[in-house]
């Protein structure tokens, strides 16, 4: 059989292994001297740190900096680096206590290696600690397309300029000013997708111009304005309370929302009004013991029968999607105001939650209520699991 591995060029075999975690891409080095010559060259820099219970701590983090520096080391110089992924966080550095000073430097060091010289980083991606401080230039690299932080802290971000950015995702990151938001996001006018949780801000120190490409948003606070993201496609919006809009998303196509009281429904109502066109509907519902005591008093009638039904659900609406349902009454009452009312819908999934203690009695009694109730839509198909 003949070798069609080694027929590939050069240039495709890089692109491909430029997928793979670093630590996979050495190894190829083993295949032949072909291959121990072509890992220098990848692209990508992919470095996780996963702490293994079952080994000594320190010695395990030496071994993953003595890979990194190898890496490094190793690299034709000559080639430039699109691709820098880099995961340890606060574990990584609790395991390191004699030389955390050196190991936030080194890294740091790292970064500012991937956005300088000859690289000409696209993709950045950085799960850290938040005793890490995003180097500067990280904010004026002009090739960057993907920026994910997520536990770092940024400190001096006076001058932003991303012109190529599109998708920016920000994670529990500690901006050392309240504006410091703001300046990241006007300094990135072309973001299409973007991502924001855990960063707290005060929102009357803050102004925002709205983001005129933005497509994808999933926001994990309620503080994050969502005026500036007046024309997107699809949102994603945990958690629901206090959500109060005063403009209608008239792009709106896909919508997520996550919420953890029964109350909420009319307020889930309340946004729908607000999303004219949209086509499918997402529901995730999180319940626990903490909220058992509000869940036990909203168990009565929650959708008034004469309220006005939003124009995407009577009009527009396509997929309607409960994720950890419990067949609660309040819940059932909501989907079969679904039914009764999406004269276009095609699917509506149930997704029974796994920890519930929902037996097949009620599932039964479920898939009776909702198949029984009249529907608008002569094509919906109800699937319940």
């Amino acid at each position: 059989m003949a070798d069609m591995i080694s027929s590939i060029p050069d240039d495709i075999l890089l692109y491909i292994l430029s997928f793979l975690p670093t630590k996979q891409v050495v190894a190829t080095t083993v295949l032949s001297k072909r291959w121990n010559l072509l890992f220098r060259s990848v692209p990508s820099f992919d470095f996780s740190y996963r702490m293994d219970y079952d080994k000594n701590h320190i010695e395990d983090c030496y071994h993953f900096f003595h890979s990194v520096f190898s890496f490094l080391l190793s690299r034709d110089s000559n080639r430039s680096l699109h691709k820098f992924r880099l995961r340890c966080g606060s574990t990584f550095l609790m395991n390191t206590v004699g030389i955390k000073t050196s190991i936030s430097t080194w890294i740091e060091e790292w970064i500012e290696y991937a956005v300088t010289g000859r690289n000409r980083v696209q993709h950045l991606d950085l799960n850290l600690d938040q005793k890490i401080v995003m180097p500067s230039m990280v904010f004026r690299c002009k090739t960057l397309v993907v920026l994910k932080l997520g536990y770092v802290t940024v400190k001096d971000i006076s001058c932003v300029d991303l012109p190529l950015l599109k998708i920016l995702h920000l994670n529990t990151v500690l901006f050392s000013e309240d504006v410091g938001l703001s300046l990241l996001l006007s300094g990135s006018p072309n973001v299409e997708d973007l991502e924001v949780k855990n960063i707290n801000f005060d929102p009357s120190k803050v102004k925002f111009n709205r983001l005129p490409k933005l497509v994808r948003v999933r926001t994990l606070g309620h503080l994050f304005p969502l005026e500036i993201v007046q024309n997107v496609e699809d949102l994603i919006i945990y958690p629901l309370c206090p959500l109060k809009l005063g403009f209608d998303l008239e792009n709106l196509v896909q919508l997520e929302i996550n919420f953890v009281y029964r109350k909420e429904w009319l307020e889930v109502l309340e946004v729908l009004r607000h999303c004219p066109k949209l086509q499918n509907l997402v529901l995730g519902i999180f319940k626990s013991y903490r909220f058992e005591l509000f869940q036990k008093n909203d168990e009565g009638a929650v959708l008034p029968g004469l309220q006005p039904i939003p124009q995407c659900i009577s009009m527009y609406l396509k997929t309607c999607d409960f994720g950890i349902y419990e067949g609660s009454i309040d819940e059932i009452q909501f989907a079969r105001y679904i039914l009764q009312n999406a004269k276009y819908l095609r699917t509506m999934k149930i997704q029974i939650c796994p920890e519930s203690n929902v037996t097949d009695d009620k599932i039964l009694y479920m898939i009776k209520e909702l198949s029984s109730c009249m529907k608008s839509s002569n094509t919906c198909t109800l699937s319940i699991k």
